[in-house]
């Protein structure tokens, strides 16, 4: 049962991070389109900065749930 939860967690995580990565990258090509807006601007630099790192944590944390990586306690 244990097992079984670590994989939807998992499964859930990669879902989920996909579609966020998906919904960053629409909203940054919108702003570069529609405003403008690029790697001048601070804010743009950050948020993106920010986003790809968020990204990678979670895909990360996704691993972390798929292959149950944890320590095995040998008591």
């Amino acid at each position: 049962m244990k097992r079984t939860l670590y994989m939807a967690s998992g499964v859930s995580v990669v879902v989920t991070t996909l579609t966020y990565g998906h919904n960053m990258y629409r909203i940054m090509a919108h702003l570069v389109t529609h405003h403008g807006q690029g790697f001048r601007h601070p804010f743009f630099v950050v948020h993106t900065i920010l986003a790809a790192a968020m990204g990678v944590l979670s895909l990360i944390g996704a691993y972390f749930l798929l292959t149950g990586w944890r320590q095995q306690n040998t008591n």
